[in-house]
C-alpha cells in the first residue's frame, strides 16, 4: 500500500486537529484529495479515526485535569471554558454538536469532560459532529456540496 504513510500523516493530522493544537486538518484532507493521488474514502476515514482519538483525549483531559484550569500551563483559556460552561447552561448536552465548529468546538469538549458528561453520549455526538466536518470537505471536493 504505497499510501500507508499518507494515511498515518492523515491520522495524526485529524488527531491534532480535534485536540487543542491549532491545525486545519479539513484543508489539508481537502489538498490531499485535490492531488487526485490517494484513495479519497480512505483518507476520510482515517480522518475520522485520528478525530475520535483526539476528543477521546479531550475528554479525558477536561474529566481528570480541569481542576487545574486556573494554572498557566492548562491547554484552555479560562474564558473559553466560562463561554463553553454557559452554553452547557443554555441549551445542554445538545451544544456537543457544535464539537465540529472551528475554534469553539475544542474547548465545548474539554468541558464536557469536566461537567462528567456521559462518556458514550459524549462520543457520538461530538464524533458524529467533528467527522461531518470531514465529511462536507470531501462532498466539498466531489462538487456535491
Amino acid at each position: 500500500m504505497p499510501e500507508l504513510h499518507i494515511l498515518i500523516f492523515q491520522f495524526f493530522i485529524a488527531f491534532l486537529s480535534a485536540s487543542l493544537i491549532p491545525i486545519q486538518g479539513a484543508l489539508i484532507m481537502l489538498a490531499l484529495l485535490a492531488s487526485g493521488k490517494y484513495t479519497d474514502w480512505l483518507l476520510v476515514l482515517v480522518a475520522c479515526a485520528g478525530t475520535l482519538a483526539g476528543i477521546g483525549i479531550n475528554w479525558i483531559l477536561g474529566r481528570y485535569l480541569s481542576r487545574f484550569q486556573n494554572e498557566k500551563w492548562f491547554p484552555v483559556k479560562t474564558s473559553y471554558m466560562d463561554k463553553a460552561k454557559l452554553l452547557f447552561d443554555r441549551h445542554g448536552r445538545t451544544t456537543l454538536l457544535l464539537a465540529g465548529v472551528p475554534l469553539i468546538g475544542d474547548p465545548i469538549t474539554i468541558v464536557a469532560g469536566a461537567l462528567r458528561i456521559n462518556f458514550g453520549f459524549y462520543f457520538l455526538t461530538a464524533g458524529l459532529s467533528k467527522c461531518a466536518q470531514y465529511g462536507l470537505v470531501w462532498l466539498f471536493y466531489l462538487g456535491i456540496v
